[in-house]
């Protein structure tokens, strides 16, 4: 129903990611990857969601490797629907190539039940190695990230269920807003007692 609403594909499986369109972000090597990964896996489809200056060597890109069927540039996504995006992808990548922050869309697509690949870059590792190391590409390489998803697919349809139910469940115990409250509450009686102490 969500990929209905949103104008997707009701059947195949779903790769999403949601970037600034800046190189960066690695966006250029997800195209070349998804070219390998539809040549062996038809039906497979990748969502770019976001806006910027690489819209046109993206477009180009896709119209270029023959992906106009497989990998859409979803443009800027309201944070209205971003969710129902995270919840309908059967995959979340994120492709970086560098400077790489905390990785919010990381956490925003766990807490939705939907697993993470991710490049090994800055704060990547940090959140999406903790989970599962597995979900951690090799590098941030075309080749090294169709292998990713390719070596993912399989172990997905086999436990979709309980990966996703994983997925939400590392999000509520380890990056809740009432675990960081209890963090600040004691960081602050940390403080106020080693004020006392001097």
């Amino acid at each position: 129903e969500l990929r209905e609403r949103l104008g997707l594909p009701a059947g195949g499986f779903m790769v999403f990611t949601v970037r600034n369109l800046a190189s960066r972000m690695g966006l250029e090597n997800l195209v070349e990857a998804a070219a390998a990964v539809v040549k062996e896996k038809p039906e497979v489809f990748f969502v770019i969601g976001g806006s910027g200056y690489l819209r046109g060597k993206l477009e180009a890109m896709i119209k270029s490797a023959g992906l106009s069927g497989s990998v859409r540039l979803a443009g800027y996504i309201p944070e209205a629907d971003l969710a129902a995006y995270y919840q309908c992808a059967d995959l979340f990548i994120l492709p970086t190539r560098l400077l790489e922050g905390f990785g919010l869309v990381t956490l925003e697509a766990l807490a939705c039940g939907t697993p993470v690949l991710a490049t090994p870059v800055a704060a990547n590792p940090e959140i999406v190695g903790r989970l599962d190391s597995r979900m951690l590409l090799e590098d941030c390489s075309p080749a090294g990230i169709a292998a990713g998803i390719l070596g993912f697919i399989p172990r997905y349809l086999e436990n979709r269920a309980a990966m996703r139910g994983a997925c939400r469940k590392f999000v509520e115990d380890n990056y809740s807003w009432t675990r960081y409250a209890e963090g600040v509450e004691q960081a602050l009686f940390d403080a106020v007692s080693a004020g006392r102490r001097a």
